[in-house]
C-alpha cells in the first residue's frame, strides 16, 4: 500500500486502537492504517504500483476462475488478532464468510487471508518489512506474503512451511504457489510497466 510514511514529511494523526475501530467502520474511500498510535491515509498510489497490482490480481482471479470459493481483494481491511487491521494491495482469500453477504464481517475485512501481496514503496518499504508483516505472520491462514518491487523485476516470497525464509524471483522466473496451484510469471506481473 502507498503512503509516505516519513515521519518528517508526513503528518498522522494520534488515535487509540478503539478510535482507529470506530474510523474505519463506516464505508469510506479512504484506508488507513494505524502505526504506532499514529493513524495514516494510504489511499493512493504511483501508476507503477497501481499496474502491478492490478497484474498480481488478474493473473490470480484468472487461474482461480469465478466459481470457486477463493477469492482476490484489492485494497480491503485483513482483520489481524491482537492487532490493528492493515490493508494489503491484493489479498487472496478461500474462506466463504470472507465474501458471503450474509457471513462476512461488518464493518468487512478478511478474516482468513491465504496469501498477501504488497507492492513495495521508498516510503512504505520498511514498514511492509516489519511491523505489516509481523502483523500479517499473526495470521493462523497466511501461508505465502509476497512483496513486489516497482522499480525492478524483482520479487521476495515469504512462506509459512518454510519458516518464512526469503525467497528471490526475477526476469524470466515464476512463482509457484502450491497451495492453489498457481502460477506468477515475473514478466507478467511487470507487464506494461517494466
Amino acid at each position: 500500500m502507498a503512503a509516505n510514511l516519513q515521519r518528517d514529511e508526513l503528518h498522522g494523526i494520534r488515535m487509540t486502537e478503539e478510535a482507529f475501530e470506530r474510523l474505519i467502520s463506516v464505508e469510506s474511500p479512504y484506508r488507513y492504517e494505524l502505526i504506532d498510535g499514529v493513524v495514516y491515509d494510504m489511499t493512493g498510489s504511483t501508476p507503477e504500483h497501481s499496474v502491478i497490482s492490478s497484474n498480481v490480481e488478474g493473473l490470480l482471479r484468472e487461474q482461480l476462475g469465478r466459481s470457486g470459493p477463493c477469492r482476490t481483494h484489492r485494497d480491503q481491511y485483513v482483520a489481524i488478532p491482537g492487532k490493528p487491521p492493515v490493508v494489503p494491495d491484493v489479498v487472496l482469500t478461500c474462506d466463504l464468510a470472507d465474501w458471503d453477504k450474509d457471513k462476512r464481517l461488518k464493518p468487512f475485512m478478511i478474516q482468513s487471508p491465504l496469501i498477501v501481496v504488497e507492492v513495495l514503496s521508498p516510503s512504505t518499504e520498511r514498514y511492509d518489512r516489519t511491523e505489516k508483516f509481523a502483523r500479517y505472520m499473526r495470521c493462523p491462514t497466511l501461508e505465502v506474503y509476497i512483496l513486489v518491487s516497482q522499480d525492478e523485476q524483482h520479487i521476495e516470497v515469504y512462506r509459512r512451511s518454510t519458516g518464512w525464509k526469503q525467497e528471490r524471483f526475477s526476469a524470466g522466473q515464476t512463482v509457484k504457489l502450491e497451495q492453489l496451484d498457481l502460477d506468477l510469471p515475473v514478466g507478467s506481473i511487470y507487464e506494461g510497466v517494466l
